[in-house]
C-alpha cells in the first residue's frame, strides 16, 4: 500500500468512525431529552400548579372554540366539563391565591360567557352546574360580562389597509380565524406572502423550511381529519404543510434545529398573510407514527422533512368570530438577569 492510499484508507477510518460517534451521540441525547419530557410534562393526572394550569388553559380553548363556531351548538362540551373540575380543584389545592391567578380567572370568564349563552336560549344546563363545587359555581356566575374573555368579532373591512399599518397595531390585531369566505384563494396569493416569509434567519443561512401548498378540498379534507384539531369547521380554501429538510443540519445536536428554524418561519408567514389581508389558523403537526406514516402519504413528504405545522388559509369572510385568547402580560414569562 503506497503513503497516498494510506492516508486514503486512514481518512476514512476517521470518518467511519465520526460518524458512528455521532449516531451514538443523537440516541444518547434522544434519549435524554424524552426522560426530561417525561419528567416534566402535563399529564392526565398532573403533580405540580404549572402543570394544572397547561390542563386548564387547555379546556378553556376548547371552550373558547366551541363558543366560536358560527352554528353555536347549545350543551357542547360534555368532555371539557368531566375534565375541567377536577383540573380546577388541583390548581385551587396548589396556589394560594388562586383567585388571583390568570388561568384560573381565564377559566372562569370562558365558562361564564358559556353560562350566559345558555341562559339567554333558556338552555337548561343544571348538568353541568352538577359537575361544579358550589363556591366555583358561584364564582361562574359572578364573573362580569365585559370580562375581557370568550370571543371577539373579526371583520374584512377592518383587514383592507393592513399593508400601511404600523407592525404593532398588526401584531396586536392579528388573530386566527376558523372560518373563511367562499372566494377561492390563489396559489399566486400565497406565494406572495411565502416570498414575504423568505427573510426569515434560519442556522447558518441553511433555509431548511419548505412549503407544501394545497388547493384541492377533497385532500384539504382528508388530511384535516387525520389531523383532528378542526372537526366541526368548513374546510379551509387552502392548507400549507411546513416542513423542514433534515439534509440541511450537520450534526447530532441540530436535531430540533428544524423545528427552530420553521417556527420562525411559520410566524414570519402568518404575519405575512395578515400584512395582505388573507386570513389563516396555524394547526399543529404532532403526530402519532401511524398518523404521520398516512399523512407522509397523502401529502407525499420524503423521509428527509419533517412536520412543523399547517397553516389553514382563507380569504376573510365580511365578519367571523374567534376565540379571544387572552394572553399572559410580558413580565408573567420573562426573567431578568442582572
Amino acid at each position: 500500500m503506497d503513503i497516498s492510499t494510506g492516508h486514503t484508507f486512514l481518512k476514512q477510518c476517521i470518518s467511519t468512525i465520526k460518524i458512528l460517534r455521532q449516531s451514538l451521540l443523537l440516541r444518547r441525547d434522544y434519549l435524554a431529552q424524552a426522560a426530561r419530557f417525561d419528567r416534566n410534562y402535563s399529564r392526565i393526572r398532573p403533580r405540580n400548579k404549572n402543570q394544572f394550569e397547561s390542563r386548564v388553559m387547555f379546556l378553556t380553548h376548547q371552550l373558547e372554540k366551541g363558543l366560536s363556531h358560527s352554528d353555536f351548538r347549545l350543551g357542547f362540551g360534555r368532555k371539557i366539563f368531566l375534565q375541567l373540575p377536577d383540573m380546577l380543584n388541583g390548581l385551587e389545592r396548589l396556589d394560594n391565591d388562586f383567585l388571583h391567578n390568570f388561568t384560573y380567572n381565564c377559566c372562569m370568564s370562558a365558562l361564564h360567557e358559556y353560562v350566559r349563552r345558555h341562559q339567554d336560549a333558556e338552555f337548561d344546563i343544571s348538568w353541568q352546574q352538577s359537575c361544579f363545587t358550589r363556591s366555583q359555581w358561584e364564582r361562574i356566575l359572578t364573573m362580569p360580562d365585559d370580562a375581557g374573555h370568550g370571543c371577539i368579532e373579526i371583520r374584512k373591512v377592518d383587514k383592507e389597509r393592513n399593508d400601511a399599518i404600523p407592525f404593532r397595531q398588526l401584531a396586536e390585531h392579528r388573530h386566527s380565524i376558523r372560518e373563511f369566505s367562499d372566494e377561492k384563494i390563489t396559489a399566486d396569493e400565497i406565494m406572495e406572502a411565502v416570498s414575504l416569509a423568505m427573510t426569515t434567519p434560519s442556522v447558518c443561512n441553511r433555509q431548511p423550511t419548505r412549503v407544501h401548498i394545497m388547493l384541492d378540498e377533497t385532500r384539504i379534507a382528508s388530511l384535516l381529519h387525520i389531523q383532528g384539531g378542526v372537526n366541526g369547521y368548513p374546510t379551509p380554501p387552502a392548507l400549507l404543510a411546513i416542513t423542514a429538510d433534515l439534509s440541511a443540519f450537520m450534526t447530532e445536536y441540530e436535531r430540533n434545529e428544524g423545528y427552530v428554524d420553521g417556527g420562525l418561519f411559520s410566524m414570519n408567514l402568518l404575519y405575512a398573510l395578515e400584512s395582505l389581508g388573507i386570513g389563516a389558523c396555524p394547526l399543529n403537526t404532532m403526530f402519532t407514527s401511524s398518523v404521520e406514516k398516512e399523512t407522509r402519504k397523502l401529502l407525499d413528504v420524503p423521509d428527509n422533512e419533517i412536520f412543523v405545522m399547517y397553516i389553514a388559509v382563507g380569504h376573510f369572510p365580511e365578519s367571523t368570530i374567534t376565540c379571544k385568547s387572552p394572553r399572559y402580560g410580558a413580565m408573567q414569562i420573562v426573567q431578568i438577569a442582572e
